[in-house]
């Protein structure tokens, strides 16, 4: 389709509701990978037009009528206008908040299905990857969690972004066993990928399923309050790990105490500068460690 952007041509495509090509400009086989690569059957309309972009295309969807059928009128520009109906998150390149709301309000040809699992992921450290090594830090984590929620999903899973660092998965038919893979298995690519990248990614995520209320609203609510346990539990842990390491320090600082004493009794240069190395060494490290764990 490259092509075609270059001499600024744009490709029309006429195809029946049940997606068989009935016209197009560029050649059947062409058309047939051009749908596909704009990834036409998840942005149908139901009724009227959408429009959106894929990389550096304007894609536009309108509902025809010819010959008492109906039928699609599909044309693919080079960008040069933006439309109302953006559906890609350039950021991350999954859909965006908008794709979900047309989607969930049945503006679009793709139906939800009647049993499904929703998971809501937020970033836990995103706030303190921007005030610590700055936002290009903070950009870098929100693209690999993208990325590594793309490669944890099937082709029919929606992945959206829905918002800065929060990000919705709605599953097809899939049991409460696989969904709980499916998030270990996100966590652990986003894990391989930050620390190829040399970044720590710390996400949390909670999942409800459509068994629970046919109320989407009150399945994201169920999802994010899922999602908000995980991280108050987080919250929690670190509070232990901190309590710990202060009564450690204690504990090291009332040896050390002991050990300086001696030293008082039976002085010996030596052994006073090797003491007093470790002693630097040792509060070096519990700061760290304090200051990590808050």
């Amino acid at each position: 389709m490259e092509e075609f952007v270059k001499t600024g041509k744009t490709v029309c495509i006429l195809i029946n509701k049940q997606g068989g090509i009935y016209y197009s400009n560029i050649g059947k086989d062409v058309a047939e990978k051009c749908l596909e690569d704009i990834h036409i059957f998840d942005h149908l309309p139901a009724d009227g037009t959408v429009s959106y972009n894929v990389g550096y295309y304007t894609v536009t969807a309108d509902t025809v009528d010819l010959d008492e059928a109906h039928y699609y009128l599909i044309l693919i520009q080079p960008q040069g206008n933006l439309y109302k109906y953006a559906y890609r998150d350039s950021f991350t390149g999954l859909y965006n908040r908008n794709y979900w709301e047309q989607l969930i309000s049945g503006v679009l040809h793709r139906p939800i299905p009647k049993r499904f699992t929703l998971i809501v992921i937020d970033v836990d450290n995103l706030k303190s990857l921007n005030d610590n090594r700055g936002h290009l830090a903070g950009d870098k984590a929100i693209r690999i969690v993208g990325q590594s929620i793309r490669e944890s999903i099937r082709k029919q899973d929606i992945a959206i972004r829905y918002g800065g660092d929060e990000f919705f998965i709605l599953l097809a038919n899939t049991k409460k066993a696989i969904v709980e893979k499916v998030i270990n298995r996100i966590k652990e690519n986003i894990r391989k990928r930050g620390k190829k990248e040399n970044i720590y990614i710390e996400i949390s995520a909670g999942a409800a399923c459509s068994d629970c209320t046919c109320e989407i609203g009150k399945i994201i609510a169920i999802a994010d309050s899922k999602m908000y346990k995980e991280k108050a539990g987080k919250k929690v842990k670190a509070r232990q790990i901190t309590d710990e390491l202060l009564e450690l320090k204690q504990k090291i600082e009332t040896v050390r105490d002991e050990l300086k004493n001696k030293v008082i009794w039976k002085p010996n240069r030596s052994v006073d500068k090797e003491l007093m190395e470790v002693n630097i060494k040792l509060e070096n490290l519990i700061k760290k460690h304090l200051k990590d764990a808050q």
